[in-house]
């Protein structure tokens, strides 16, 4: 009989510690919130050792959140960027870590369709999902992940006042809620049916997120670097510097850095210099390429055409090594490869590399800028 009481006891016990872990809120505990700090922190630095290491931290301190499979697909992507979304095995690993995020969080939401910390999470959770489908070209399945993504984003935008996380999302959407039909009219029927946005609360509200998120903080500087690159404002050659001294490591963002500087023709100063001679040593086949594209671009802009078009060309014939990942550089590559042909007056591959330029994502805007610089 006492046994039994006994053994009752201990389940009751242990059945409270389980809901007791299951219900922990990672805002109100401010040692594990600076554990998950640390560990974005070290994820963007590609200071992967302390990133795993507080990774096993964070684990025994919240086995059940939301954030933990988050963490690991955050962890995935960093290792293997640019992550190759063609790649079936990848996909699978990374998109069965953010579906397990995804069911933690309906689940509380089931209970409280209220609760900010598990919509947060839901929200970053189908955001690179939205990514993924987009990128590996599943357009219907982009379409229905950002159906879900633009209701959150709704409800962040709502909430922002109870929850700082969510600047980050409301920032998004009030800047190129704005700019896209500005920048692409074509697309203003479409938009129409949106609320309208805000560019300069967008702008402030990244801000908030850049100087104070703790998910999202190094996620918004970056949009704001090239948010002020399309306005030609000098506060994005502030931020690209910013961003070689807190992520030297991360060849992924000293590239996006670069590519800024680029637009302010800065590639000649020696700081940026060593950067790309970083990334042209790497030991990664594709920030390699990327390392001697920027180079090129830094000699057509010293006027060094032909050095700049074998560069170029050198790049090109490297692509197959690159397989899919390729993608990340066509846009500059064929953008300045079309103006050289134009100076070359080579009408033949000046068309050529004009298609293949319009056919990427910001093919077009590159020769805008390439042609602006000319006047």
């Amino acid at each position: 009989m006492l046994r039994s009481l006994y053994i009752t006891l201990q389940f009751l016990f242990l059945f409270t510690q389980i809901q007791a872990q299951e219900l922990k809120k990672l805002w109100v505990h401010e040692e594990i919130l600076k554990c998950a700090s640390l560990t974005m922190d070290a994820m963007y630095k590609w200071d992967f050792e302390r990133a795993d290491s507080l990774l096993i931290d964070y684990k025994e301190l919240m086995p059940n959140h939301p954030s933990l499979p988050l963490f690991h697909a955050m962890d995935m992507y960093w290792k293997s960027t640019p992550f190759d979304y063609y790649d079936d095995d990848k996909m699978s690993e990374f998109f069965g870590y953010l579906d397990d995020c995804i069911d933690k969080c309906e689940v509380i939401i089931d209970k409280d369709k209220n609760d900010n910390e598990a919509v947060f999470f839901l929200l970053l959770a189908r955001s690179l999902k939205a990514r993924a489908y987009n990128y590996s070209g599943s357009t219907w399945k982009a379409v229905s992940e950002a159906k879900q993504v633009y209701s959150l984003t709704r409800y962040s935008i709502k909430h922002i006042q109870e929850f700082d996380e969510f600047n980050f999302s409301a920032g998004v959407y009030n800047y190129y809620r704005e700019f896209y039909p500005e920048s692409h009219p074509i697309y203003k029927p479409f938009l129409s049916f949106f609320p309208s946005g805000n560019k300069e609360l967008g702008i402030e509200q990244l801000t908030t997120a850049m100087n104070y998120s703790i998910f999202t903080n190094a996620e918004a500087e970056k949009y704001l670097m090239w948010i002020y690159s399309h306005d030609n404002n000098l506060k994005a050659t502030e931020i690209a510097y910013n961003i070689f001294d807190k992520y030297s490591n991360n060849e992924w963002y000293l590239f996006d850095a670069l590519l800024v500087l680029s637009r302010f023709n800065l590639l000649n100063d020696s700081i940026a210099v060593s950067k790309i001679n970083q990334l042209s040593n790497s030991n990664s086949d594709f920030y390699n390429c990327a390392g001697f594209l920027i180079d090129a671009i830094r000699l057509y802009q010293a006027n060094e055409i032909e050095n700049s078009f074998d560069k170029f060309k050198a790049v090109e014939n490297e692509f197959p090594q690159l397989s899919t990942q390729q993608k990340y550089l066509e846009a500059p590559l064929y953008a300045y490869l079309y103006s050289i042909y134009k100076i070359k007056r080579d009408p033949v591959n000046s068309k050529k590399y004009y298609k293949l330029a319009l056919n990427t994502t910001y093919g077009e805007m590159i020769i805008d800028a390439i042609e602006q610089s000319h006047q």
